[in-house]
């Protein structure tokens, strides 16, 4: 989806000026190293909009974010540019978040006079996308930029050159897969004015340029792409008779008659949608597309006035048929633009952007803007009073965890100049009530907690041998059941893929984990032996390894390409893409340990003794445990599961007692009733 444009910075090169006097009529004011109130992580309040500390070059340059993205919650992505003090050019900015504050991360250095990123998005935690442009020697776009995340560090992934064309800049990214991705932008001559509109398709190997619907205009430009499948995608921008040419940013319109465009991808072509259209000289402008489903989405952008400037917010929704305009409010300040819009659900929605002016002249500078959906009516929602100018650039959600807005800010007003920081919002979401989490006993006996259903299970029927774990499918639809001898059941809608019942084994199977699509699992033994089916790989394991002490269980990472396994003793040994933050084995333990799960981007785990006490490593945090309570628990603990935030977990007792930690909701507890065997383990 996209995230943001890039600046233009004064058109139609890429250079720096950020002139108080003239882009930004009437902004006179003092100040000096205003300071942004930030705050960090989890610490901000749910229900609103707060700032969060994110890292500036301090180059003397300006610091612009433009899109942002998250993979979960605790791994979101920010990108834009940093445009140096002097000169032409600008360097690519990355930031990432980890779940409690932003950092840089390092990028490859390209030809030219830099790069920059437009937009970002993942598809996992593991194969993220940025785009956005090559600068030449003369700070002119000299091609499209494509970065690829593989999970530990960004490379560059070669684009087509567009024939006839001097570079391109791409502005928007969005992906259906790991072999589907969209990238929308706008071509330019060798002087870099625009030249039309550009997509390029990545099919999993290579990016080949696809042409886009033609408009019939002199200038197009593709803003912002979403897709909801394969054969439906949506991209939306800006054509007419005039170039755009916005002062600062091209996330703010500039052409006197340009109309926003709507195109649609069925599969075989991208073809122009009607959407709305003002009278000449007025126009419109679209900036962002968002589906909730192939019957509902949303773009976001401005109408413009007979200046080519924004006039005020647009916002239109597709009801599987048509497009028609949504009321939003007026800006508070006049002149507004929504220049990001994301979805959690049909009655959950978000956009941002500014209120004011920037680059478009007038009295009135630009100010955040944030407005919300509730199913039924936009209205404005309080964000943070920054400094003298500041504006939201891109949206996004990290699932029900908490959504995120990026920009820039002025920090400093000297007597010409205007200096740019980023700047970061963050909106925590309080728990949606969609928590929950599945339990089993070893007679096969399935507890639901929450909003997990319960699809039934071997509860009454003879077993070989006991159960010993459970494991969700992704969607929390469905649930695998893996008995001691190797055997899976499967309920709700978990495939069945094979298992190790009826071989002969060298010792018990313990646990198991699925794959990230839940179209495979894992078995593991408590000498160390994995046995891999559907579409999960066999990455190495202890097996014939001699241990210390019996492996109790097993998590799959994120992306599906490693895993861990867990001994008694505490002991953590990683395969494939699963890396090691350290253990507790070697260290004095009150109780065995019983089970470990890792953290959303495996970027850290948690263990967890049968007398409830939690170790936490990596990024793992610790959010408290049962003996940290001062309680004794009188029943072992047998496992334990994290919210999908990773900012929670619940721990499972044997009576099918629950301790809550951090953001998990207490879902009720067994503990007093009769069980007829005991709970061995749980999953969310």
């Amino acid at each position: 989806m996209r995230s943001a444009s890039l600046p233009n910075w004064h058109r139609p090169r890429f250079v720096r000026r950020t002139v108080v006097s003239g882009a930004v009529v009437g902004l006179v004011v003092v100040a000096a190293a205003i300071a942004l109130p930030l705050t960090s992580g989890r610490a901000a309040p749910a229900g609103g909009w707060n700032l969060v500390n994110s890292p500036s070059t301090n180059d003397g340059g300006d610091d612009i974010l433009l899109g942002t993205t998250c993979a979960n919650a605790q791994e979101c992505w920010a990108v834009g540019a940093d445009l140096p003090p002097q000169g032409n050019g600008a360097s690519p900015i990355v930031q990432e978040w980890d779940g409690s504050s932003w950092s840089f991360v390092a990028t490859p250095t390209t030809p030219g006079s830099g790069s920059a990123f437009f937009s970002v998005t993942c598809v996992t935690s593991s194969d993220c996308w940025s785009v956005g442009a090559l600068l030449g020697a003369t700070g002119n776009p000299a091609g499209p930029l494509a970065e690829n995340w593989d999970g530990s560090s960004w490379s560059v992934v070669s684009t087509p050159n567009v024939v006839g064309a001097g570079g391109a800049v791409l502005q928007s990214v969005s992906c259906v897969s790991d072999s589907d991705c969209w990238a929308v932008g706008e071509t330019t001559d060798a002087a870099g004015n625009g030249l039309g509109s550009i997509a390029l398709h990545w099919d999993g190997t290579t990016w080949t340029v696809v042409p886009t619907a033609p408009t019939g205009q002199t200038d197009e430009q593709l803003n912002g792409v979403t897709c909801v499948a394969a054969d439906d995608c949506w991209a939306v921008g800006a054509a007419g008779p005039n170039q755009e040419n916005p002062n600062f940013l091209p996330i703010f319109p500039g052409a006197i008659g340009d109309q926003g465009i709507i195109e649609h991808w069925d599969g075989a072509s991208w073809t122009i949608v009607p959407s709305f259209a003002a009278s000449p000289p007025d126009g419109g402008w679209v900036s962002s597309v968002m589906c909730v489903s192939a019957d509902d989405c949303w773009a976001a952008g401005a109408t413009t006035g007979d200046t080519g400037s924004q006039s005020g917010p647009l916002m239109q929704q597709w009801n599987g048929s048509t497009w028609s305009v949504v009321p939003t409010p007026a800006a508070p300040t006049g002149n507004g633009i929504l220049s990001s819009v994301t979805c959690l659900s049909a009655d959950q929605c978000w956009a941002s952007g500014s209120s004011g002016n920037i680059g478009g002249g007038g009295n009135t500078v630009a100010n955040p803007l944030i407005d919300e959906w509730n199913g039924s009516i936009w209205s404005i929602q309080p964000s943070p009073s920054v400094t003298a100018l500041a504006f939201l650039t891109a949206i996004a959600c990290a699932g029900g965890d908490a959504c995120w807005s990026v920009g820039s800010a002025v920090v400093n007003v000297g007597a010409d100049q205007a200096g740019f920081n980023p700047l970061v919002e963050q909106m925590v979401l309080p728990p949606d009530g969609t928590q929950g989490f599945v339990a089993a006993s070893s007679d096969g006996g399935v507890y639901n907690f929450g909003a997990f259903p319960f699809l039934g299970s071997m509860g009454g029927t003879h077993l070989a041998r006991p159960v010993v774990g459970i494991a969700a499918t992704p969607d929390d639809d469905g649930y695998w059941e893996v008995a001691a001898d190797g055997g899976i059941f499967s309920f709700g809608d978990a495939d069945y893929f094979g298992s190790m019942g009826g071989q002969a084994l060298n010792a018990p199977v313990v646990g198991m984990a699925r794959t990230p699509d839940g179209q495979g699992y894992w078995e593991v033994a408590a000498d160390g032996g994995i046995f891999s089916f559907g579409d999960a790989d066999f990455f190495g394991s202890m097996g014939g390894t001699r241990l210390n002490k019996p492996i109790v269980g097993m998590v799959a990472a994120p992306d599906g390409q490693g895993y861990w396994e867990v001994a008694s003793d505490g002991g953590i040994f990683a395969f494939g893409s699963a890396a090691f933050y350290g253990s507790m084995g070697g260290a004095s333990l009150g109780r065995p340990i019983v089970g470990m799960v890792a953290t959303p981007n495996g970027r850290g785990y948690w263990e967890v003794g049968a007398d409830g006490g939690v170790f936490a490593f990596g990024n793992a945090t610790f959010d408290g445990s049962v003996p940290g309570q001062g309680i004794r628990a009188t029943v072992p603990v047998v496992g334990m599961t994290a919210t999908p935030s990773g900012g929670g977990y619940w721990l499972i007792g044997a009576d099918g007692s629950t301790y809550t930690y951090g953001d998990a909701i207490f879902l009720g507890s067994l503990a007093g009733i009769r069980l007829a065997a005991p709970v061995v383990g749980g999953s969310s």
